[in-house]
């Protein structure tokens, strides 16, 4: 019996760990954790990654927008929310990402929204401004992008 419950424990810690891994979990689980309320679902589609880089689209009670999020140390943590700026790759690169990443986040960002209801695009564009979630400075570079959450 004893046998059999490690055996579980192990199956359930190795699927969390690879649940980490996919950010097509890992980033919808990681959201909804920190926003989703039972009166309030939370719904994350599409995630495009690329490289260290994500975007994430959400809804949540009649609102929308769009979350760039960077991999870090302690897993996938929100730079910033924003709307429909985070589709330029023009302003990914001056927010701080890399050219080849922003290019390439952008493009993915553009096929996966193409199959998206039109009314879920509207939401995704009635975010108005940018709201900082980790400090700029804290791109990576200099390794502390935990301390600013």
């Amino acid at each position: 019996m004893k046998m059999i419950i490690a055996l579980l424990a192990c199956m359930l810690f190795a699927s969390m760990a690879a649940a980490d891994d996919d950010p097509q979990q890992a980033i919808p689980a990681r959201l909804k954790l920190m926003f989703e309320r039972l009166d309030k679902p939370l719904d994350i589609a599409p995630v495009v990654v690329q490289a260290d880089w994500a975007i994430a689209g959400w809804r949540q009670a009649g609102r929308g927008g769009r979350v760039l999020l960077k991999k870090t140390h302690h897993g996938w943590s929100i730079y910033l929310s924003s709307g429909d700026s985070l589709k330029d790759a023009g302003t990914l690169e001056k927010i701080g990402l890399p050219a080849s990443d922003a290019a390439g986040l952008a493009a993915k960002l553009k096929e996966a929204e193409t199959s998206l209801d039109p009314s879920a695009l509207a939401l995704f564009s009635s975010f108005e401004g940018t709201v900082m979630m980790m400090n700029a400075a804290s791109n990576g570079a200099a390794g502390h992008e935990g301390h600013a959450q």
